[in-house]
């Protein structure tokens, strides 16, 4: 094959129209190498005399419907048709082309003596944006072309042509959905939609969604009118990122893709330390409290804490929501207080929930006591010997013991009659009882 430097000229608009001679260098488009600057009188004017003489048409634009005259003029002792080799060719670049007709020994028997033919060729390759008319082996006569026309192929829409977003938690899916529209004009052929490995299309929307292979969209009149795709992602894929493109395809136009972008997610878990159910004792009117740690990972929201049941007002909680950073939360510390304003057990329901994760729920258990008159307890009535803290008191108070600079050294219930607590520490405690305070010295 011949490979020429292509001297730019700029491109021609579709639809285009030249019927006239050697173009030179005149015309928007048109280039040309060795045509003769002697035109024939009539169309077609244009006249190939020399061994390897060509045409380039440049273009912008799908290429529709070419069409153009062509003729042989023979010399002397022609033979009864042209037996030389005279080549169509269309490129999308200008240096690599392919065939679209060749006239010789075998295919131009219709093209005899001062015949002249018009040519018309409907399937141009959508990204073909230059033609080449040349003269590839002359052995008698001259060809001679005009009459020349190339009308703006298929226009195809697809909007949008980039779909993100598409996300489920692994074992959940498919994602929610999203669509595209499809359209187009001056189509011969079908519009065809195909997914790619890990979406799937359905021209139905929600319940009407059904997953298939490909679409087919048919022209009417040559027009596809606005159709809606829809699309999402598969179900059943593992943890990972999904950027892929559906391809939009008809011979008479360029491809288009619709990228597609979306992600499988690991299931969010939440992560409570203290496993157990929690059981609180205070007295009617006084408060006690316990600690659970909370941590999560993989979590696309914040962590939600929330408290339900007929005795959630006795309890509350020192947060009601542990934001996320970047999916997961580091183990913090959430205070349950149980604060009774009645006397009898108090049940609630402790719930944490983010979107995705597996609910987690804790029950809490409070015992509610009228206060048995240690709230006047004076430090007389407590006393130290031996290590240990000594007092009296019904069952089922809550006694704190602390040291002298605040840091809680005992937490217990107490029982029935004389209570004797060791304690390691030597000098001054603080102990309270039933949320009264008393000080001694050990």
């Amino acid at each position: 094959m011949l490979l020429v430097s292509i001297d730019m000229r700029g491109q021609a608009s579709l639809p285009f129209a030249y019927d006239g001679g050697n173009p030179l260098t005149s015309v928007v488009g048109l280039t040309q190498s060795k045509l003769s600057t002697v035109d024939y009188a009539s169309s077609p004017k244009m006249k190939f005399g020399s061994l390897g003489s060509y045409l380039i048409f440049n273009f912008s634009g799908t290429p529709g419907v070419l069409s153009f005259k062509i003729a042989w003029i023979p010399g002397v002792n022609p033979p009864t048709s042209f037996s030389g080799v005279f080549d169509l060719l269309e490129s999308p670049d200008g240096f690599a082309y392919t065939s679209v007709h060749s006239y010789n020994s075998t295919t131009a028997v219709s093209l005899k003596k001062d015949t002249v033919l018009t040519e018309s060729f409907a399937n141009l390759l959508s990204g073909s944006r230059y033609l080449k008319w040349v003269y590839t082996t002359k052995p008698n006569g001259n060809i001679a072309i005009g009459g020349i026309s190339l009308t703006a192929g298929s226009l195809l829409k697809v909007t949008p042509q980039n779909l993100s977003g598409f996300t489920y938690i692994s074992g959940s899916g498919t994602s929610p959905e999203q669509s595209f529209i499809v359209g187009g004009s001056q189509f011969i052929h079908n519009i065809s939609i195909t997914p790619s490995a890990s979406y799937e299309i359905s021209a139905g929307t929600g319940n009407l969604f059904q997953s298939t292979s490909s679409i087919i969209l048919s022209p009417l009149n040559g027009t596809v009118s606005d159709t809606p795709v829809y699309v999402r992602l598969k179900a059943g894929l593992v943890v990972n990122n999904y950027n892929e493109n559906i391809q939009v395809t008809s011979v008479d136009a360029s491809t288009q893709v619709v990228s597609c972008s979306g992600s499988v997610t690991p299931v969010p878990t939440l992560a409570v330390t203290d496993m157990t159910n929690l059981s609180l004792n205070a007295t009617v009117g006084h408060s006690n409290s316990q600690e659970i740690n909370v941590g999560a990972v993989n979590l696309s929201s914040d962590l939600g804490l929330s408290l339900s049941g007929t005795d959630a007002n006795q309890f509350s909680l020192s947060q009601y929501t542990l934001p996320q950073t970047n999916g997961s939360i580091a183990t913090t510390k959430v205070i349950v207080t149980y604060n009774p304003t009645v006397q009898g057990n108090h049940t609630a329901i402790l719930l944490m929930s983010s979107t995705g994760a597996m609910d987690v729920t804790r029950t809490l258990n409070g015992v509610a006591t009228v206060g048995t008159g240690l709230n006047s307890i004076q430090t007389m009535k407590i006393t130290a010997s031996n290590g240990n803290v000594i007092f009296s008191s019904d069952a089922g108070e809550v006694v704190k013991i602390y040291n002298s600079i605040g840091q809680k050294l005992v937490q217990q219930l107490t029982v029935d009659g004389v209570n004797k607590i060791p304690i390691a520490t030597h000098g001054v405690v603080l102990v309270n009882v039933g949320g009264t305070t008393a000080k001694v010295i050990l």
